[in-house]
This record gives C-alpha cells, sequence and structure tokens, in this order.
C-alpha cells in the first residue's frame, strides 16, 4: 500500500473512525484451532494492535456459498463478540458447532458504532469493517 501510514480512515458516509491507516494495517493475530470430542471446534483467537477498546465480532466467512456467505462463528451470534483492551490486545475462544474447512474463514470484523449486531455483521463499510481474515 503506497497510501501514508498517517492518514485518517474514514467509514462509507465520511464519518472519521477515530484511527489512521497505519493503525488498521497493524492489526494482527493468530488462530489456534481444536477439534472436540462431541464434533465441535475450539477456536482460539490471540489478537494484537486492534482499536484500543473496540468493539469487534467474529464470523464464519463460507467461501463455498454464492454469493459469499456469512455466520457467527458461534453459530447463533450470542458468543461471537469481544472488546479489545485498553493496549488493543484480545484473547477469545468461541465454539464453532462445526469444524472449519479451508471452504471457511474466521472473519474478524470492527464496529466503529460501539455494537454487535448479534446474527448480523452490521452495515458494511459504514459501522462494520472486515479487519482480518484467516482461511484455516
Amino acid at each position: 500500500i503506497s497510501d501514508m501510514p498517517e492518514l485518517p480512515i474514514m467509514n462509507a458516509m465520511g464519518k472519521s473512525l477515530d484511527m489512521t491507516l497505519g493503525a488498521w494495517l497493524a492489526a494482527q493475530g493468530d488462530v489456534v484451532l481444536t477439534n472436540m470430542p462431541n464434533g465441535t471446534q475450539k477456536i482460539t483467537l490471540i489478537l494484537t494492535h486492534l482499536f484500543p477498546h473496540g468493539v469487534y465480532s467474529v464470523f464464519e466467512n463460507h467461501f463455498d456459498q454464492k454469493p459469499v456467505g456469512f455466520t457467527p462463528l458461534d453459530g447463533n451470534g450470542t458468543a461471537n463478540k469481544f472488546v479489545s483492551d485498553g493496549e488493543g490486545k484480545a484473547n477469545v475462544t468461541i465454539i464453532s458447532p462445526l469444524p472449519l474447512t479451508h471452504d471457511n474463514a474466521v472473519l474478524v470484523i470492527y464496529h466503529s458504532d460501539g455494537k454487535t449486531h448479534a446474527k448480523l455483521r452490521g452495515d458494511i463499510g459504514v459501522d462494520a469493517h472486515h479487519q482480518l481474515i484467516v482461511r484455516p
């Protein structure tokens, strides 16, 4: 990316997200998948450089659907949300009802309105912003 990291970033409506491009692109993390004996999968996310005290949710991206589908990683939208700490860190564990495959991805969404949207991602580009994604 050739844009300067000091540039402020905005949502699709021109409202400031109160962070720079460099801060947005600094987000990173690891995902650990653990298959459970009952057929579910424990998914642990270790995330850093998020927006401090930012509100996030985690969704499953379905690349095998046309158009691409999205469901809450926990299956029902009740345990797929978290708030990063004051340093922008978060350790999150979510139980997925089914193990992920290469047709899926773990998607971390930042909610600039400070609200999660349960089974929905929110208004993409306005109050919901896809920040990190990884395929198993």
